[in-house]
Order: C-alpha cells, then sequence, then structure tokens
C-alpha cells in the first residue's frame, strides 16, 4: 500500500492556497489538494511545517495525508465547520446520550480503499476550544457541553487504512474510531487526550469497532479515558456487520484514567484478538471486559482473547462483568506473563446462568489476587491467588447481581 502510493504524484497544500499560519480556515484548501490527487489516480498531499486551521476533511482513495515535522492539522473551534451527523448511514452522534456530540468528525474516511495518514506532524483536535467555558474553566459534566465534535478521525467500511508516526492529540471526545473495516495498519502514532490540565471526557485512543485483521503497534497512548477498545456496536448503522477479529495489539506503551484496554459493549462477537509486550502504567482500570454498558437485550460475545507479557501499574488489574447484558458468554481467556503492582483485587463476576468459562491466569504474578463469582478460572503458576468468598459474602453479591439483573426487564 505504502509502495503504491509513493509511486504516485505527491502535492502540496500550499499550492491550493493554505495558509499555515493557524489562522486562516485551510479546510477548503487541504480538501482541493486531496481532490486533485484522487483525481490524477491517488498520491500523496503533503502539509509543510505550520498549523492548519481546518473543519472537516474528507480523504479518498489511494490517498496519503503526510504531515510533515512540524505541520499539525488543528481542529476549528466552530462547530459549524464539521460534517452534519447525518452524512453518512454509519456515522452517529451521542447527544442524546448525555454526551452532547455533533456527529462532526475532523478527518472522515468511508468506503474506501487504500488511504493512510502518516506523520512525523501532528492532527490537533481543539479540545480547549469546546470542552472550556469563556473562562477558560471545564464544564462541569459532559451534560454541560454545549456542543463538541465526536471522534476526531472517522473510518466507516474501508480496507487498506495505514496510520503511522503521527501525534494524535487533544480529541475533544474519541481520538479515533475504526468502524467495520479491514486491513488496518496502526504503528508508532503518539495519541493522548488532555487529562492533567483538564479532563477530556470520553477522551479515548483507539475504538475498534467490527473491524478486523487490525495491527496496533508501537505506539504511547496516554488518554483520559480508555486507551484501546474493542468493540461490536453499530451494527444497525451497517449493511454489512462484521465481528470484531483479528486485532493484534503489540509493543505499546499506555495509559489512562480509566481502562487502558477495554473489550466488550455492543450486540455482536469479539474473538481471535492478541494483546503482547504492553506496558500500562498510571491506569485506573488494566483490562475492562465488559458485555454491555447500556440496557441492550443482549450485550456482546467475547471469546478467545490471549494475552502475553504485559507489565501493570494500575488501581485494578482486571474487571470481567456482564454489567447490563442478560445473554453474553465469555470464554477461552489467557492472561500469560503478567507482573506489575495493584492496588485493589481483579473483579470476575458472571450471571449464574451465563458463567464465564475456561478462564486462564498463566504465570500471573500479581499478589493482591482476584474474586471470581459464576466463574472457571484456573490459575497455573505465579502468584494470584483466589480471595476467598465467605458465604454471606458470596451471597450479599449474588443478590445484589440479582437485583441489578432486574432492573433490565
Amino acid at each position: 500500500m505504502h509502495l503504491i502510493i509513493s509511486l504516485l504524484a505527491s502535492l502540496s497544500v500550499l499550492a491550493f492556497g493554505a495558509k499555515g499560519d493557524g489562522t486562516a480556515l485551510d479546510t477548503k484548501a487541504i480538501q482541493a489538494a486531496v481532490d486533485a490527487a484522487y483525481a490524477q489516480g491517488g498520491g500523496v498531499v503533503e502539509l509543510p511545517a505550520g498549523t492548519y486551521l481546518s473543519g472537516t476533511i474528507y480523504l479518498r482513495d489511494n490517498i496519503e495525508l503526510h504531515l510533515c515535522e512540524g505541520a499539525t492539522i488543528k481542529g476549528s473551534p466552530s462547530i459549524e465547520d464539521y460534517c452534519a451527523a447525518d452524512c453518512y448511514p454509519q456515522n452517529w452522534a451521542s447527544g442524546k446520550d448525555g454526551d452532547n456530540t455533533s456527529g462532526g468528525h475532523l478527518i472522515v474516511g468511508v468506503g474506501l480503499r487504500n488511504v493512510a495518514i502518516t506523520g512525523p506532524g501532528a492532527i490537533d483536535g481543539n479540545s480547549e476550544a469546546f470542552l472550556l467555558d469563556s473562562n477558560g474553566v471545564l464544564w462541569p459534566s459532559k451534560k454541560a457541553i454545549p456542543v463538541r465534535p465526536s471522534q476526531m478521525v472517522w473510518f466507516a467500511d474501508c480496507s487498506g487504512i495505514r496510520i503511522e508516526g503521527v501525534e494524535l492529540s487533544n480529541s475533544p471526545y474519541w481520538t479515533c474510531f475504526i468502524l467495520n473495516c479491514d486491513w488496518v495498519w496502526i504503528r508508532d502514532c503518539y495519541v493522548h487526550t488532555e487529562r492533567r490540565k483538564f479532563h477530556t471526557y470520553n477522551g479515548d485512543g483507539f475504538d475498534i469497532d467490527r473491524s478486523q485483521h487490525v495491527l496496533i503497534s508501537g505506539c504511547r497512548i496516554d488518554t483520559a479515558d480508555d486507551c484501546i477498545t474493542l468493540r461490536a456496536s453499530c451494527g444497525k448503522l451497517l449493511e454489512r456487520p462484521q465481528d470484531c477479529a483479528y486485532v493484534y495489539v503489540t509493543g505499546c506503551g499506555i495509559s489512562s484514567s480509566c481502562n487502558a484496554i477495554r473489550v466488550g459493549v455492543g450486540e455482536g462477537a469479539i474473538h481471535d484478538a492478541y494483546f503482547s509486550d504492553i506496558d500500562i502504567s498510571d491506569s485506573g482500570t488494566a483490562f475492562n471486559y465488559v458485555a454491555a454498558y447500556g440496557k441492550t437485550s443482549r450485550g456482546t460475545d467475547i471469546h478467545d482473547i490471549r494475552t502475553y507479557d504485559v507489565r501493570v501499574e494500575a488501581k485494578c488489574f482486571l474487571k470481567m462483568h456482564h454489567m447490563y447484558s442478560r445473554e453474553a458468554e465469555f470464554s477461552d481467556i489467557l492472561f500469560e506473563g503478567v507482573s506489575g503492582s495493584t492496588e485493589q483485587k481483579a473483579i470476575i463476576r458472571a450471571w449464574h446462568e451465563h458463567p464465564f468459562r475456561n478462564i486462564v491466569m498463566k504465570d500471573v504474578e500479581l499478589p493482591l489476587g482476584y474474586e471470581a463469582v459464576n466463574a472457571e478460572i484456573a490459575v497455573d503458576g505465579g502468584s494470584f491467588p483466589e480471595m476467598q468468598l465467605s458465604e454471606e459474602k458470596r451471597r450479599q453479591i449474588e443478590e445484589d447481581m440479582a437485583a441489578f439483573k432486574h432492573l433490565l426487564h
């Protein structure tokens, strides 16, 4: 893919009138360069050093958007400069759920083949323009935000995506959403949403939804919300929804105020995913396996997930739970070669009707151990003891779970 694009002509956005001064709105110039490259059969659209204020940019087939050293695409502070929620049938806005997102994106690719975003430059979502009020103070809740764009970089129904060597920063919502795509390479990126000067509500890193053959390698991710998620949602918006499967994450250093890695949500299936050589630091929960966050009728089945060689510094190593799902099945999940430090025991809780099966912990060195309810856990080597529950405590947990489940009906 890289060779094919690189053999085609390179076009500079400056030749199409882009200013790169951080003040002029360069959306039309950048889009004109993309469209011109597409008209000639594809090529590299190059942004030299500078700050390019922009609204929505639509990528095309066989296009590499290349940000040179010192180049930044910065999101416009005006919501009117972004695409509408109904721009594509696959799009959705979650404002109705209290997130107050518009459905607009900064970079869009839908139904494309052979497309790339490369660095070493940056894409900056300008989160301060949307998350802070006129006095520079964070809105007190996401419901209080008047409006903000949705996912900063959004690909749907694409095949052959390469995101490499680029910095993705300061998204006002999720950073990069990969929906129902195939053959995705994400390498050597630095991804961060603000979590220290202020909190980015829903400030995820990479959200991989119903996508297959995805590689994430060599990335550094520091986010206010989930760093990497595997999802099986949005099925009703897609003509041919697929499972989320064959996802490989390796050689990454990640840190999150919430979940470093989250697997789950939706009403489909997530399977055949592999995590290896991961450093998780300064995080709330290292791994969160959850069937459904909302009151859905089904939830997501999760099986055949393998995790190897992970270093953990987090409040909690693992939470594995049905939550709002009534029927989802979890099985064949392995953690091998995990070490580090946590402040809390891991919690693994399933409904009695659908217990978690074949959960294996091999050479896990986390002495605080775990608490399990309705789950088959096999511990092989290491130090990861089961914290035995008293009959009274187990009964109370099951009563609490039953009361929660009653809310689902």
